[in-house]
């Protein structure tokens, strides 16, 4: 994809926010620090902005470079392409994660006699369609529909609010600060850390696009989302409940009594996690594309499309293993992608000068 093709500041926020709503539509962050979540997830918040901090910096000085081009012109090209190629799997695994979170929701709430593969297999027709299009095809959709999940999770949160218990929310640090902590951990992982995907999709915004504000106005409009759905949840059904239930959002809203809104969240989830999909689809295809050598990014949405298909059927045996795994593995599994790699990137690049004064000399 040539990156003469290029995406508003709207649509760069809206493909932000995706980033972060993601699964948690349907999986509540920081449940295992239980009635702490909402403390845990505040200061998974802030790290998440230091996050980001890292992350702008490396792009303000490599514009116009993705991720796999920093990492040339920092490593080298052998070394620069081997960390590219473990980025390249870090995006499908993600992407497949969010699949299987995709169709095991789906067959939990909805379709329990509808086979895992058939509903992974549609849900990867329709985002390799997207990522096929191009990341202007990709945003012009996210903009349309996602701006309809932060009206509906404002609207259930307001309509829930006599069914609240706010003594849920206590008592603070009952277990002292390292369940708070540990689930803070996991909660910059998943989702703050994610946004490393946007290096890859970064140097396609306009020119005159301003990419740190439009990230820091990301942040607060998705994080104040979650922190609503946090406290909506704790708040109506309790940290107990929680650790019961497999999705906490659609336990919760089972309190509006004669309201069945299973079929809208399932919407609304393949809405999220599938402009989270394409992100993460996307930065593969680029990624790929440009190891090779090629201009285009389309031969290889289908390769990695099959791909996506096999690992998220592979990857779990079964929905609870799958959220035992989001929270005890995946967030030292993301340490080196999402932390220990850009910070490294940054201390080079303080030591050999940004790209461009090395361009000019």
């Amino acid at each position: 994809m040539l990156k003469q093709t290029q995406i508003s500041s709207a649509q760069l926020s809206i493909l932000i926010m995706g980033m972060l709503l993601g699964s948690t539509i349907i999986i509540l962050p920081g449940s295992g620090a239980q009635e702490n979540a909402w403390i845990a997830y505040t200061l998974a918040w802030l790290g998440g902005i230091l996050l980001f901090g890292c992350y702008y910096t490396l792009y303000r000085r490599f514009k116009d470079k993705t991720l796999v081009e920093i990492h040339r012109i920092l490593l080298g090209k052998w070394l620069g392409n081997l960390i590219s190629v473990l980025y390249i799997w870090y995006f499908i695994h993600l992407a497949a994660l969010v699949l299987r979170n995709f169709g095991d929701y789906i067959i939990t709430v909805s379709l329990s006699d509808t086979p895992l593969r058939f509903i992974i297999i549609c849900c990867v027709f329709a985002t390799g369609y997207s990522t096929r299009s191009g990341i202007e095809t990709t945003s012009r959709t996210a903009e349309l529909i996602l701006p309809l999940i932060y009206v509906f999770q404002i609207i259930i949160f307001l309509i829930l609010i006599p069914h609240f218990d706010l003594s849920n929310l206590k008592p603070v640090f009952y277990q002292g600060m390292r369940p708070v902590l540990r689930a803070a951990f996991s909660v910059l992982a998943f989702p703050f850390g994610e946004t490393v995907v946007m290096l890859m999709l970064l140097p396609y915004a306009n020119k005159d696009t301003n990419i740190k504000r439009v990230y820091l106005f990301s942040f607060f409009v998705a994080g104040l989302i979650l922190l609503l759905g946090i406290v909506r949840d704790l708040s109506v059904i309790g940290a107990s409940e929680i650790e019961k239930t497999m999705f906490p959002p659609h336990y919760t809203i089972q309190h509006l009594t004669g309201l069945n809104l299973d079929p809208l969240i399932g919407v609304f989830f393949f809405m999220s996690g599938g402009t989270k999909i394409c992100c993460c689809y996307l930065a593969a295809s680029i990624g790929v594309a440009q190891l090779t050598g090629s201009k285009d990014h389309r031969p290889f949405v289908i390769p990695i499309g099959v791909i996506l298909v096999g690992l998220s059927i592979w990857v779990y045996d079964s929905a609870p293993e799958m959220l035992a795994w989001s929270k005890d593995i995946w967030p030292y599994y993301s340490i080196p992608f999402q932390i220990v790699i850009p910070l490294l990137l940054l201390v080079l690049s303080s030591f050999k000068g940004t790209y461009s004064k090395r361009q000019a000399l």
